[in-house]
This record gives structure tokens, sequence and C-alpha cells, in this order.
């Protein structure tokens, strides 16, 4: 039974191999990947995010000196 799973992984293997070449894929590995652009509303959001996580620290450290 292990046979069969073995054989059946190096086929899966060698069936990929056979897949990317006659599809002409790229090896995605090699190629360096760019960063999105953030655009609109989605930079506003961001931004009101960092805002906010700093004034609940700010918020946190008050609360603890007071103790």
């Amino acid at each position: 039974m292990k046979e069969d799973k073995l054989i059946k992984k190096v086929n899966l293997d060698e069936d990929w191999e056979n897949f990317v070449q006659e599809e002409g894929l790229l090896d995605y590995n090699k190629i360096p990947l760019e960063r999105a652009q953030i655009k609109g509303w989605i930079k506003w959001a961001f931004w009101f995010l960092r805002i906010y996580i700093v004034v609940m620290i700010i918020m946190v450290i008050i609360g603890f000196s007071r103790i």
C-alpha cells in the first residue's frame, strides 16, 4: 500500500513537470514580485488605522500609569 502512494507521488511530480513544459509556463519563483500600489480610500483607511492604533496605545499607557 505504501508503494502505491509513493508511485502516485512520483507520478504526480512527473506529471506536473510535463504539464509545465507542455504549457510553456514560467518558473514563478524566479520572477521578482512588485508591491501593489495602494490607492484611493484604502490608503486613507490604512492611515486611519495607524492613527487609531497609536491613540489606543497612548490610552493604554495612560491607563496603566494611573494604577
